[in-house]
């Protein structure tokens, strides 16, 4: 396939976003160009003043709203997936058949919200009743009541593969709208476990940074002083189709996902190759996937965690892959103003992506100190900077040693 116009694209005509930084495109466009931080104390209100970690990028209950039958007792993952996907498909209706949902959510283990449920009276009927309208349920229910769009339950189709799930749903979409097997999905990721249990966990793993400092200066991708991740949360949802279709049909295009790759490390669970072979591979042959060479990349949107392990290893992976370049690619982590998202991440940080495109911006990694002698790239520091781009490389890597890529190119 080649990057250049075509009608054989595969574009983005929809999306929508449920963040740190905001609870529409437009808001969330607004602060992520501006550096601003989405992570908040949680001590005296999430969790208790004792607890070990002091801030993450939890959202507002207050702000998500959807509106389906059962509402109120749906789960907050279900919740924010729907309002995502409410922005995202504001242009469809029942004349734009949707083929498949395919979204990266983590919905299975929410422990917390069957325990807060029980405990606050709901019963065991409707508490079962709500956990069956998971995410893509409640999606698929509110497209059919909202927008008479239908699509069958064995097109509903729930990726869980940690850190890699939202970039994976929109690459295994793309693909399949590619070989002709759909025309038009719905695709996405979302999370919502900035619970305490679940912080608890990442702790335990010596994963979060937990140090005394400011919310907004937690998250330090590439930093010399970087001292773990951040939890965060939120969804983030896109329609995919193909050119033809789009232009068929008079739809507005934000970009195209051009190219998708997929590897395994089968190394450790929470610990990336130091050959970085996989990750190296992953991002060779997305870009490869869009018909382009490494030479064609204009800027990266990096994993980019925060975590002493994560930064270097990438760091090194994109040396390997740009040696030519590498010193001069700009590189972005979103990570530093919203947190890890996990499972949502690919899916917000493609949104991210798609809006740098067509404003010819890069958003900036916030909090970033020099000195890291195996950090040594142009990170985009502090602030946004103006760079005329065509093609964007998005890394997303998850425990497990699943590394996800994908190349995201301007309209």
């Amino acid at each position: 396939m080649s990057a250049d116009l075509s009608e054989q694209d595969i574009v983005v005509t929809g999306m929508g976003i449920v963040s740190p930084l905001g609870m529409t495109v437009k808001s969330f466009s607004d602060a992520m160009f501006q550096g601003e931080s989405g992570i908040h104390s949680i001590r005296g209100s999430l969790v208790s003043q004792t607890f070990p970690i002091p801030y993450a990028g939890y959202l507002d209950r207050n702000k998500i709203k959807a509106s389906t039958e059962f509402a109120g007792v749906m789960s907050d993952s279900s919740r924010m997936a729907l309002m995502a996907t409410m922005e995202a498909a504001m242009d469809l209706d029942e004349s734009v058949p949707v083929d498949a949902l395919v979204y990266g959510s983590a919905e299975g283990i929410a422990f917390d919200f069957v325990q807060n449920s029980l405990a606050s009276g709901v019963s065991e009927e409707m508490l079962s009743h709500s956990l069956a309208e998971a995410p893509l349920i409640a999606m698929q229910k509110w497209l059919l009541d909202e927008k008479k769009i239908s699509i069958a339950d064995d097109q509903l189709i729930c990726i869980n593969s940690a850190c890699a799930s939202g970039n994976q749903a929109i690459g295994d979409a793309m693909h399949r709208i590619r070989c002709g097997e759909w025309t038009r999905a719905i695709v996405g990721g979302v999370d919502s476990r900035c619970t305490p249990s679940n912080l608890m966990n990442f702790h335990m793993l010596g994963a979060l940074c937990s140090e005394g400092i400011a919310p907004e200066k937690a998250s330090r991708p590439f930093s010399k002083d970087r001292a773990g991740f951040v939890r965060s949360e939120g969804a983030a949802t896109l329609v995919l189709e193909t050119r033809a279709a789009a232009n068929a049909r008079g739809a507005k295009i934000y970009g195209v996902i051009s190219g998708y790759s997929m590897t395994s490390d089968a190394y450790r669970l929470t610990d990336g190759r130091d050959d970085v072979l996989c990750v190296k591979q992953a991002m060779l042959d997305a870009i490869a996937d869009a018909g382009l060479s490494p030479a064609d990349i204009d800027g990266i949107s990096a994993h980019g965690t925060s975590t002493p392990l994560n930064d270097k290893l990438e760091t090194r992976a994109i040396k390997a892959v740009f040696p030519n370049e590498g010193r001069s690619i700009p590189i972005t982590s979103l990570k530093s103003q919203i947190g890890h998202s996990t499972v949502a991440a690919g899916a917000i940080e493609a949104v991210a992506c798609l809006l740098m495109l067509e404003a010819k911006t890069l958003a900036p990694t916030i909090n970033f100190t020099p000195g890291d002698v195996e950090c040594d790239l142009d990170y985009v520091p502090d602030h946004a900077r103006p760079h005329s781009m065509k093609h964007m490389l998005s890394n997303n890597f998850g425990f497990g040693g699943q590394n996800t890529c994908l190349v995201i190119s301007h309209r």
